[in-house]
């Protein structure tokens, strides 16, 4: 009986304090709206940017560097700096996180540096992909270059906008002959060769409604012509040279390029490895080649083989992100018994392994400095200096003397850009500062700023906090001075 009364006495007291309660979660409910969605917040993979990346970034810079990112190649270190941002899962700047069009800039422009993979994962959770056409090509080519050609042909379907334009009457037809359904593949594909004639385009799908017919070699230019090539059975490898550069990383992780080894002789492999990289003569093609040797050189440096060429070998392991290796292969050199090698070389390499390591000590850039007060004004070792001094390095006494007289001319990059850099790093702006850098690294292409713009660059990203993106670059330009 106690207990029940109990029960009553309290059950209206409960309902009074729910009904308390009650009314102010209502009334919260009511008055609060969902925030826009933030096409910038979701991540494309994992890297080591806060999600205060794009903090204070202005939008006007966002928005002119943004698209330009998908439209002209970069070097290999610039184009890691902007895989690594555009992937960092982060609320864009304002008015631009949710903006479609700047959303599908930055899918297009991973898509561009080689992450389909990342710009696919990015757009599956994205809103509105069908009611805007560029977020939906950005997700049709993520998808066919990831060769999930179902997935594309369904964002086909599902668009909502341009129906009619070349691009999707291409990737219509495609997926309509794909389907069986040739008569109307066939009335598609004549509808988007008179919108936009594309010759390759056209011979590879002729060949696919023929059924027979040589369709001459593959094209890589794009998501369409890649589906098209793999569904006809095509050489892709030998097609590399027409690829974008999303596909090449593709076609690279499935098929990568080596050196032709003769064998598991270690004399025959280090003779294998020095030709394939001295026929590499441009930053990306070392890169590649480098990445090709790692394995190669580790092998011969842990078997304490006699290296022909080990300044060399030590650059490759360098440009292929292994300072350790690079370590190990300088511990060997003396310096009057290293194969056609100079002190000049030799100051470069430790150049090279100093910047790669983030310790840019004193007694290497001093005798590097020394190296280029010897060797005059055409000695690679006076832009090296400055390169290396941009991470930091304290230049002695007689080093300063040296290097206050050194001439690399002047920047070629735009003033008013290498200011608000300095601005923006100064304030831990760590977004802006690096799309102003992208900008001038665009300008400059596959080959990268000059020795004069690099150190400037580099210098705003370490004060911007990106140290693992400065030292990237000044290695790389260490790399290019000593390819030259």
């Amino acid at each position: 009986m106690g207990s029940f009364h109990r029960r009553a006495v309290t059950a209206p007291v409960l309902a009074a304090l729910l009904a308390g309660f009650a009314a102010p979660v209502l009334a919260q409910v009511q008055v609060q709206s969902l925030a826009p969605p933030d096409l910038f917040s979701t991540p494309a993979g994992q890297t080591d940017l806060g999600g205060g990346l794009w903090k204070d970034t202005a939008p006007g810079v966002a928005r002119d560097v943004l698209p330009r990112l998908a439209a002209k190649p970069l070097s290999p270190a610039f184009a890691k700096l902007a895989r690594r941002i555009l992937a960092t899962g982060a609320n864009g700047p304002v008015g631009v996180g949710d903006d479609p069009e700047m959303g599908a800039a930055r899918a297009l422009a991973l898509i561009a540096l080689g992450d389909a993979a990342g710009a696919g994962a990015i757009l599956d959770r994205a809103p509105g992909v069908a009611d805007n056409a560029g977020l939906s090509l950005a997700a049709a080519e993520a998808a066919l270059i990831k060769g999930d050609d179902d997935r594309a042909c369904g964002i086909g379907e599902a668009l909502t906008v341009d129906r009619g334009a070349g691009y999707w009457l291409r990737l219509r037809a495609f997926c309509q002959a794909r389907a069986g359904e040739a008569s109307a593949a066939q009335l598609t594909f004549q509808l988007a060769q008179q919108q936009s004639k594309d010759a390759d385009y056209g011979r590879l799908m002729t060949a696919l409604l023929a059924g027979a017919g040589d369709p001459g070699a593959a094209n890589l230019r794009n998501g369409i012509n890649y589906a098209l090539s793999r569904r006809l059975g095509l050489d892709l490898r030998a097609a590399a040279a027409t690829a974008s550069p999303a596909i090449q990383r593709v076609i690279a992780a499935k098929d990568p390029p080596v050196p032709a080894l003769l064998g598991q002789d270690l004399t025959a492999a280090q003779t294998s490895d020095l030709a394939f990289l001295r026929q590499a003569k441009t930053l990306p093609a070392f890169t590649e080649a480098a990445d090709a040797t790692r394995t190669s050189i580790l092998d011969l440096v842990q078997a304490q083989a006699p290296l022909e060429d080990p300044v060399l070998f030590a650059r490759a392991a360098l440009a292929a992100g292994d300072p350790d290796t690079a370590q190990r292969i300088r511990a060997r050199l003396v310096q009057d018994q290293i194969p056609g090698a100079t002190a000049t070389d030799l100051a470069l390499l430790d150049a090279l392994i100093s910047a790669a390591s983030g310790k840019p000590d004193s007694q290497t850039l001093d005798r590097l400095i020394e190296r280029g007060a010897q060797n005059g004004a055409k000695s690679p070792a006076q832009p090296a200096a400055l390169l290396l001094a941009s991470l930091g390095g304290v230049m002695g006494p007689l080093a300063r003397s040296q290097f206050a007289n050194f001439d690399l001319g002047k920047p070629a990059a735009s003033t008013t850009r290498l200011v608000l850099i300095d601005d923006a790093a100064a304030a831990g702006r760590q977004g802006e500062t690096a799309l102003l850098v992208l900008s001038i690294a665009i300008e400059a292409g596959v080959a990268g700023p000059g020795p004069v713009d690099r150190a400037r660059l580099a210098q705003g990203l370490d004060r911007a906090g990106l140290g693992a993106d400065a030292r990237a670059i000044v290695v790389e330009g260490l790399l290019a001075l000593q390819l030259k």
